[in-house]
């Protein structure tokens, strides 16, 4: 199934590419999908990868940039589904906004790439006269960084060259509040 989806008669006319088409990624054919779901047709899907440089002042204003790091993916996919389908259309798009509300991390299969650890940030329908027997969806979804961390042991105080800098967190009691005195240039002495 692809090419332009016809239902004359009140339902998606000429929308875009069928995402029944076969999408090869790795070694596996798959096809287009959203946590699973498939939808009738793709219209547009745009993609949208970018990076933040840092950038900090120095000395008389100047800005120095020290740093860059990748932020999340984003999609948007705009998706529909004709009058006829064996699931009614209410239906899909009440899958589409559990799979939001549900807040878990899921896959997304476009015609470009594979994503992983998407979450759908907004859904928008449209309903007009080419569409009103139709479910027309506006998806925008993204990337959600999920890392790993690790905890680990530090040797006992005792078996530490230099436990003064190098031993664990420790509630030392409490701390003597002292008098502070300001010397003249900005300065404290305590």
């Amino acid at each position: 199934m692809s090419g332009i989806i016809d239902t004359t008669g009140g339902g998606l006319v000429a929308l875009g590419i069928a995402t029944a088409a076969p999408f090869v990624g790795g070694s596996a054919l798959s096809f287009r999908s959203i946590g699973g779901i498939i939808a009738q047709c793709t219209i547009e899907e745009r993609h949208t990868d970018t990076m933040t440089v840092t950038d900090h002042p120095v000395e008389m204003g100047a800005n120095i940039s020290d740093h860059a790091f990748m932020n999340p993916v984003e999609v948007d996919i705009t998706i529909g589904w004709g009058a006829g389908q064996f699931t009614p259309l209410s239906q899909i798009y009440q899958q589409l906004l559990d799979l939001q509300s549900s807040a878990k991390p899921f896959h997304i299969v476009t015609g470009k790439r594979k994503y992983s650890n998407m979450l759908i940030t907004s859904i928008g329908v449209s309903t007009d006269s080419d569409t009103e027997n139709a479910l027309k969806v506006y998806l925008t979804c993204r990337e959600v960084i999920i890392v790993k961390t690790q905890t680990s042991s530090l040797a006992p105080t005792a078996n530490q060259a230099n436990p003064q800098d190098t031993s664990d967190v420790s509630n030392t009691g409490s701390v003597q509040i002292s008098d502070t005195t300001i010397i003249p240039g900005g300065s404290f002495l305590a």
